[in-house]
Formats: C-alpha cells, structure tokens, sequence
C-alpha cells in the first residue's frame, strides 16, 4: 500500500507542481466551454429575435385580421408600389409584401362566389421572412377553418401541456450532456495518461521506476489511481463549465433551465458514474500508452477509442428506453446512466449494473497493466 501511495504521490508532484499543465488540464476546459457556449447563446439569442418580428406591408388590410397579423409581424405604413416592395424583399430589406383583395370581409362571406386570392410575397433566403411568411400562412389557414367551425380544439383556458416543470430542459440536457461529458472526460484523461507513460517511456525514466522494488503491479495501480483523480479534477471543471453556461446557451431558444429539478440522489449517481467511467477510461487509455514507443504514437494509437466514445454517446441519444444489456457495456452504459439522470429518469438498478460493470472492467484493464509492466520487451520497447 505504501509503495501504491508513494506512486500517487509521484504522480501528483509532477503534475501540481506543473502550472501550465495544472492550468491547460484543469482549469481551460471548463472557463472555455463556459465562454464559447454563453457566446452561441447569445448568438441564438440574436437569431431569434431577428425572426421573431419579420417586416410586412400589407395592402387592403382586413380589419377582422388586423389585430392578428400585427401580433405576428411589425406592419410598416408606408405606401409603395408592387415593384418596389418586391425590390425591398429580394434585397432583404423587407420581410414580406401581402395584398389582399379588396372587400375581403365581404368576399369571404358571401357564397356561390369564387374564393377571394390573398398574395404573399416573400424571400426563402431570409430566415425572417420565411418565419413570417409561415406564421402569416398559418394565421389565415386558422382563419379560413373558423369560417365553417364544426368544433373546437382545447378552446378553453385551461392547462393542457401535462408536461412536468423543467421537462423540456431536462430533453435538452439528456441529449447534449451525455455526449459533451463523455468527451471532456476522455480529452482529459488523454492529456495526463499519455504523457504519464508513454512519455516517460520516450525520455527513458520508467527505466527507474521499473528498477525499484516495488512490485510493478503496484506501479499499474498507482498509476492508474492518480491520473484518474486528475481525470475527474479535469472532467469536473469541464462538466461545471457546460453546467453554468446553459442557462446562457438555452435562454435564447425559450427553453426554461431549472437545476432544481434533480435531486441529491441524481447528483450522487452522476458522481458515480462518472468516476466509475473515468477509471476505465484512465486504465484503457494507460494500456495504449504502455504499448506505445512515445507520446506521438499513443496519441495515433487513441483515435479508435475517441471513435467509439463518440458512437457511444450518439446511441445514447437515440435509444428512448434501453434495456437492460446495454448498461453492461462500459462507457455505453455511462452515457445511458448520465442521459436518464439529465432527463429525470432515474432508476437505481442500471446505475448499479453500470457502475459495478465499469469498476470490474477497470480492475481487469488494470492487471493487464500490470502484466504489460512486467514484460521487458514491451516497456523498454525491445523488438
């Protein structure tokens, strides 16, 4: 236990005593992905209130739509002529040109006439026109169906979304969450384990260590224990950083982020999962970098393990209701388990399954470090 300590220990000095890397691995993740997803929200923020409001010049306003089509667009009293109001719309200077028939009110209310034709003129390659030109489209749809009402549909003024408070954040969250979290921990156990050892390997300094007598069993542990705690130091800094900078992200898109929706049992079972998932990401990670002649290999070596985080994360996505089996798979059942939890489907048994899975996986990665430490041939790279 003592030499498994001392190893840690090593471990440690070597990358808090490093302020660069302290402040590339611990503390950058987290203010950058706080920084750039505040920006893309007020960036959808900006999108949406550009569209929210098109321009319209409307020709022979009905006086029956008058108070709805200016709750849908910014009506402009300005008297121009058909040419020029389709010269504003191709340049973008107008959101849309709408004529209606005179007399529409009585057009539309007297019978064995032909139906009166209402013209919309508008630009496709305008998201504020085309948002216009949908809501203008969708008014007079309503409106042409109320003329021959049969029947209503949740007319009155009662709550028909059942939808539970914080449920349309908590979809946002279970489809972004589990993909970012999973990378973020995988990039920053990358940035540690490959230099830990394949790193040492290429400067010639595992030589020391594997001289000592300490059993290289227990070097493989140590290894593994510290650079995981760094991992998560990583991965936690990055998960705060996404976590703050929501709120920023989905308020331009209307969507209500409330945290107070998850409990301690959520932050419990994320906690473990996470670490449960570092470890093995940490061991997998260290065997590549064992196998490794340097640091420039290892990093070629990962790339079929970022791939499969990647198809991980994207399943989780997809899978509405996952059985059981699924949380037997490591990483896959991490990202199913951070999913359910984001979206407020907790259930205790897959956690468990996940996180019993993911520890015995990291404890077989680890004796298999252990056996690639004892190999001569492997860690002073011998042909």
């Amino acid at each position: 236990m003592n030499a498994v300590l001392a190893i840690i220990k090593k471990e440690f000095r070597r990358f808090f005593g490093d302020a660069r890397l302290l402040l590339t691995t611990i503390f950058m993740p987290g203010l950058i992905l706080y920084v750039v997803y505040s920006a893309l929200g007020l960036v959808f923020e900006n999108i949406v209130a550009e569209t929210s409001t098109p321009t319209a010049i409307v020709v022979n306003m009905p006086s029956v739509l008058e108070e709805d089509i200016k709750s849908v667009v910014e009506v402009r009293e300005e008297e121009l002529s058909p040419a020029e109001a389709k010269a504003m719309i191709a340049e973008g200077e107008l959101g849309l040109y709408i004529v209606f028939p005179e007399n529409f009110d009585d057009l539309t209310a007297a019978e064995g006439q032909n139906a009166p034709n209402v013209e919309i003129y508008y630009n496709s390659s305008s998201s504020a026109s085309s948002v216009g030109y949908s809501a203008v489209l969708a008014l007079l749809d309503r409106y042409e169906q109320s003329l021959a009402n049969v029947f209503n549909v949740n007319a009155g003024g009662g709550l028909y979304d059942l939808a539970p408070s914080g449920s349309a954040s908590g979809m946002v969250l279970s489809m972004v969450v589990p993909m970012v979290l999973i990378m973020l921990l995988l990039s920053g156990c990358v940035a540690v384990v490959l230099e830990s050892i394949a790193g040492e390997k290429e400067r010639g300094t595992i030589a020391t260590l594997l001289v000592t007598p300490v059993k290289r069993s227990y070097l493989a542990v140590g290894k593994i224990l510290s650079l995981s705690v760094i991992g998560i130091l990583s991965g936690l800094s990055s998960f705060l950083g996404l976590i703050f900078s929501l709120p920023n992200l989905l308020g331009g898109s209307g969507v209500e982020f409330d945290l107070s929706v998850y409990g301690p049992a959520d932050y419990i079972s994320l906690f473990a999962v996470v670490l449960s998932t570092v470890l093995v990401l940490v061991s997998l990670l260290a065997i590549i970098s064992a196998y490794a002649r340097s640091t420039k290999e290892a990093n070629g070596l990962i790339a079929p393990v970022m791939i499969l985080a990647v198809i991980c994360s994207v399943v989780s996505m997809t899978v509405s209701a996952p059985p059981l089996w699924l949380f037997f798979i490591p990483v896959l059942n991490s990202a199913l388990c951070i999913s359910a939890v984001m979206a407020g489907a907790l259930a205790v048994g897959p956690v468990i399954a996940a996180v019993c899975v993911n520890l015995v996986c990291a404890a077989l990665l680890a004796v298999a470090l252990g056996a690639m430490f004892n190999s001569e041939r492997i860690m002073f790279n011998k042909a």
